[in-house]
């Protein structure tokens, strides 16, 4: 029996798959396929597969084995994770996490990475640094600047963390969380994204009936609910209309934030237009009346567009925002990683 083998078959593995299930069914903390979670032993390690679904965690096998000594040790060279994949322990197409490198570096047997949208909407705030300093006092938590996932963003985490640090919030990305046990880690995470949440929510969803009518025809249909706050509450839709503020943003509903024409009942000139970009646009914002996508969209694209209103919902109005550039754009969207994950998430 491989190390890989041991770990699998230990308790802990089996708690990190419920800890798993957990977290990714709650939206709050993944969308989609985001998020990853790992556990290792002697240099042993089971992380998430890119493109799978965290909430899938005790009914599909969406782990994959790495040799995190073998990887650890290459840390310094720009190679393809997938190379550490043990060909003895597992025969599989899936990939590890585009992002397994920071989970074999940090030396913590359980590393926990969600897209909280409280961690969200401080991460892509222009005083993070400041916010997550004072919000995370009692943590030690480490704050890291926006770096392209991969080895370039675990070198940065590695210089900006010591062995003891346990939190890390990752600018315009989300949050990191560590433990000698999947308990302890998912203690911890739940008690940090606690801290991040703002008191006195909108807890009252738009009413946006009169969209659903005017996108009649059009291909469109109205985007989740919890979407429809950056269409039709003013102070969010100020904070929208700009950039890409976060990765998953980036690749799931396309650049930026597309606006229709708020002067008109008819929409379908607007959309028609959008409809030619390139990148496509899956979020369009008609201010005033709400947030439309297109018409069966993925399980991936509403929940990125659920995701959205959740995060900027706990943004203060006037928030300077930082946003992702025209390179940090381009890097990901010309990036075989994102573009493999991108493909399994259509497909599921």
């Amino acid at each position: 029996m491989t190390g890989w083998d041991s770990l699998r078959a230990s308790d802990n593995y089996a708690a990190l798959l419920d800890v798993s299930a957990r977290l990714g069914s709650n939206p709050l903390q993944v969308q989609g396929p985001g998020g990853n979670t790992s556990i290792k032993s002697e240099g042993c390690m089971w992380v998430k597969a890119s493109g799978t679904w965290l909430a899938d965690a005790l009914t599909k096998d969406i782990m994959v084995p790495v040799d995190a000594a073998a990887l650890l040790a290459s840390l310094d060279q720009d190679i393809p994770d997938t190379g550490f994949v043990p060909a003895d322990v597992a025969q599989t197409d899936l990939r590890p996490s585009i992002e397994t490198s920071f989970h074999a570096a940090l030396p913590w047997p359980v590393v926990l990475h969600t897209h909280c949208v409280a961690t969200l909407a401080t991460a892509i705030r222009a005083d993070a640094a400041a916010v997550v300093a004072d919000k995370l006092a009692e943590f030690d938590a480490a704050f890291v600047p926006y770096v392209k996932p991969g080895r370039d963003l675990t070198r940065a985490i590695l210089a900006a963390t010591t062995p003891k640090t346990r939190v890390i919030v990752l600018g315009n990305h989300g949050l990191i969380c560590c433990g000698c046990t999947p308990a302890s880690a998912e203690d911890l995470l739940r008690r940090v994204s606690a801290a991040l949440e703002p008191r006195g929510l909108l807890s009252a969803i738009p009413t946006f009936d009169d969209l659903a009518e005017s996108l009649g025809g059009t291909g469109w249909v109205p985007g989740p609910p919890q979407s429809q706050h950056v269409g039709l509450t003013d102070n969010i839709l100020g904070l929208a209309n700009g950039e890409t503020l976060y990765p998953d943003h980036l690749v799931f509903l396309g650049p930026g934030i597309a606006l229709g024409d708020p002067f008109t009942t008819d929409l379908s000139d607007s959309l028609e237009r959008i409809e030619h970009l390139d990148p496509p646009r899956r979020f369009v914002v008609f201010p005033g009346m709400g947030v439309a996508i297109p018409g069966g969209s993925s399980p991936a694209v509403q929940a990125m567009a659920r995701c959205l209103g959740d995060v900027l919902l706990r943004v203060p109005a006037g928030t300077k925002l930082n946003r992702l550039t025209a390179a940090d754009e381009a890097a990901l969207l010309d990036w075989d990683a994102e573009a493999y994950r991108k493909s399994l998430a259509a497909r599921e």
